[in-house]
């Protein structure tokens, strides 16, 4: 597993950052950074926005920790206000959209090489809708179950089912198209 946890330790450092203690919330920051990074870089498509997102969305989190009523995991909880954050920010910025850095380049390399294979992945994830790709996110990288990814969304666990369906098969349309073309560039 990408991101699996000790839970008991968790609810330990959780316990302690409610209770305002700063160790308890650093570790929480530390557990959880890299995947609310990823979700939101893959909402933004933007290093700077995602960590400010991430940054902004552990500040919240900070400020509401006595909200905070352990119904759903903190991860879920965490989760749901980063895409919110990330949400928010793309809709602050939504004219003008700029493609990211890398597509560019990735547009540009040469054969396919097993070190490209992520950026083949990235650069398909980035052509889905904004929905299919938080969905692909969290379910795949961040190992989330259908109900978390759910709860996190706020949505129908059919309607998170239903965009991972068409998440895969368009992820799978783009990197064949990706692929056909790096092939046909190759001869």
């Amino acid at each position: 597993m990408l991101f699996k946890r000790d839970h008991s330790q968790e609810d330990h450092f959780l316990q302690r950052a409610v209770q305002g203690d700063e160790e308890g919330f650093e570790y929480l920051v530390h557990a959880y950074r890299d995947l609310a990074y990823t979700v939101a870089l893959k909402i933004v498509m933007n290093r700077e926005d995602a960590e400010e997102v991430v940054q902004d969305a552990f500040m919240k989190a900070f400020c509401a920790l006595g909200e905070f009523r352990q119904a759903s995991k903190f991860s879920t909880w965490l989760y749901r206000i980063v895409y919110n954050t990330a949400i928010t920010r793309m809709n602050a910025r939504k004219p003008g959209l700029p493609a990211p850095e890398e597509v560019q380049h990735w547009q540009q390399s040469g054969a396919l090489e097993q070190a490209d294979r992520k950026r083949y992945i990235d650069l398909a994830l980035y052509r889905l809708t904004e929905d299919e790709r938080v969905v692909i996110t969290l379910f795949y990288l961040g190992e989330k179950s259908v109900a978390e990814i759910s709860e996190i969304l706020d949505l129908k666990k059919s309607a998170v089912k239903m965009r991972l369906l068409r998440g895969r098969k368009n992820l799978k349309e783009e990197l064949e198209r990706l692929l056909t073309d790096e092939t046909h560039d190759l001869l």
